[in-house]
């Protein structure tokens, strides 16, 4: 198979997969990549139309793509009262993208210590629910944000400001056991150290003080 239509395929392939993603930066960033590789390809055919479009779409990625990167954005970590009808109605709407994530997860009002909604603009785009374990480890059961909002901004905000809070409240360490393999890499990322396996159960954990 010639190497450029070899490309074309790919080119393709990228598009297809940038459709497929949650996160709009994801998207925009797959089909940026899709566009240039289709602008080679149209300039490799010498077909003006191809590569001239492409190039157009690439332009168009690239505005977008500066746009949410650069955009000032108002986020606010709001305390909501554990037995919050909200909260409740927040977890049955995306209960199922919620599973994929934390397949574990229950909520329990009665065991549950801190309740956040992470606020962007004033829209709520994540919860956060800690509990406190037998040894009195306060430990993270929920941390999730509503797919087109998954750019780290809202993690690295919340992590923050539970840095700045909690240790007034005297919780000086946050525990945290990865859901599924894109929890543990966030766990990474947000400053989460292995402490080895508990019972069987990996454990991470964040200092605040």
């Amino acid at each position: 198979m010639p190497a450029v239509e070899i490309l074309g395929y790919a080119a393709s392939v990228l598009v297809a997969i940038s459709l497929t993603q949650k996160s709009v930066l994801r998207l925009r960033l797959f089909g940026l990549v899709g566009a240039i590789a289709f602008s080679i390809y149209g300039f490799l055919l010498n077909s003006v139309p191809i590569a001239g479009l492409n190039l157009l779409i690439v332009g168009i990625h690239l505005y977008y793509i500066i746009q949410m990167l650069t955009k000032k954005t108002y986020f606010k970590l709001l305390e909501v009262d554990r037995t919050s009808s909200y909260v409740r109605s927040f977890l049955d709407f995306y209960q199922k993208d919620i599973a994929t994530f934390f397949p574990n997860f229950q909520y329990n009002p009665e065991r549950a210590d801190l309740v956040y909604l992470i606020l962007r603009d004033l829209l709520p785009v994540g919860l956060f629910v800690t509990e406190r374990d037998a040894t009195g480890r306060e430990v993270v059961r929920l941390d999730y944000v509503i797919p087109g909002y998954r750019d780290l901004k809202a993690g690295q905000f919340l992590y923050e400001q539970l840095t700045q809070q909690l240790p007034q409240r005297g919780i000086k360490t946050l525990y945290s056991v990865p859901g599924s393999e894109a929890h543990y890499a966030y766990l990474r990322r947000m400053g989460f150290v292995p402490q080895g396996d508990v019972d069987k159960v990996k454990l991470f954990a964040r200092e605040l003080a």
